[in-house]
């Protein structure tokens, strides 16, 4: 009888164990995500003319590189604007200038009047161009335009 009685209470055991098995339940939920898109613009290269009076070629100016990153998909545009005011978009795709210290004429222009983001930096540059012919203002053998007071151009990204 005893081993009856063990048995028994051995299948109950069992029986009790396997119906108290851990319950769940579940639920979904969104991720939302606000993203405003954005563009950065790294240090412009300073454009370099190098001239002579009455040259008979026009001057191809140097450097003027940048790069511009901004949101994948995102189209962005290049404005340039005369002097070193504040920047009011979107600017002019050429800008011609007379030097006040060396009184040369030049024109400066952009490599491309935009792009679509990529997500990763993409590179453009200033360009430069400065007529033939000209003669300048400069009382010694060579001078510089280290005083000139229109220097100083902004570029603009317009997004």
């Amino acid at each position: 009888m005893k081993k009856i009685l063990l048995a028994g209470f051995v299948a109950l055991a069992g029986f009790l164990s396997s119906n108290a098995q851990a319950q769940s339940t579940s639920g979904t939920f969104n991720v939302n995500i606000t993203l405003t898109s954005a563009c950065t613009l790294t240090a412009i290269a300073d454009v370099d003319f190098a001239y002579t009076s009455f040259q008979a070629a026009a001057a191809t100016a140097t450097g003027g590189g940048f790069s511009v990153s901004c949101t994948n998909s995102r189209p962005y545009t290049f404005g340039l604007q005369a002097g070193n005011g504040a920047a009011t978009p979107p600017g002019a795709a050429t800008i011609n200038v007379t030097d006040s210290a060396v009184n040369l004429t030049y024109d400066l222009a952009l490599s491309a009047a935009g792009g679509t983001g990529t997500g990763a930096a993409q590179a453009y540059s200033v360009t430069g161009n400065m007529a033939a012919g000209q003669s300048g203002t400069c009382a010694t053998a060579t001078c510089t335009n280290a005083a000139a007071t229109n220097r100083v151009h902004t570029l603009i990204v317009n997004f």
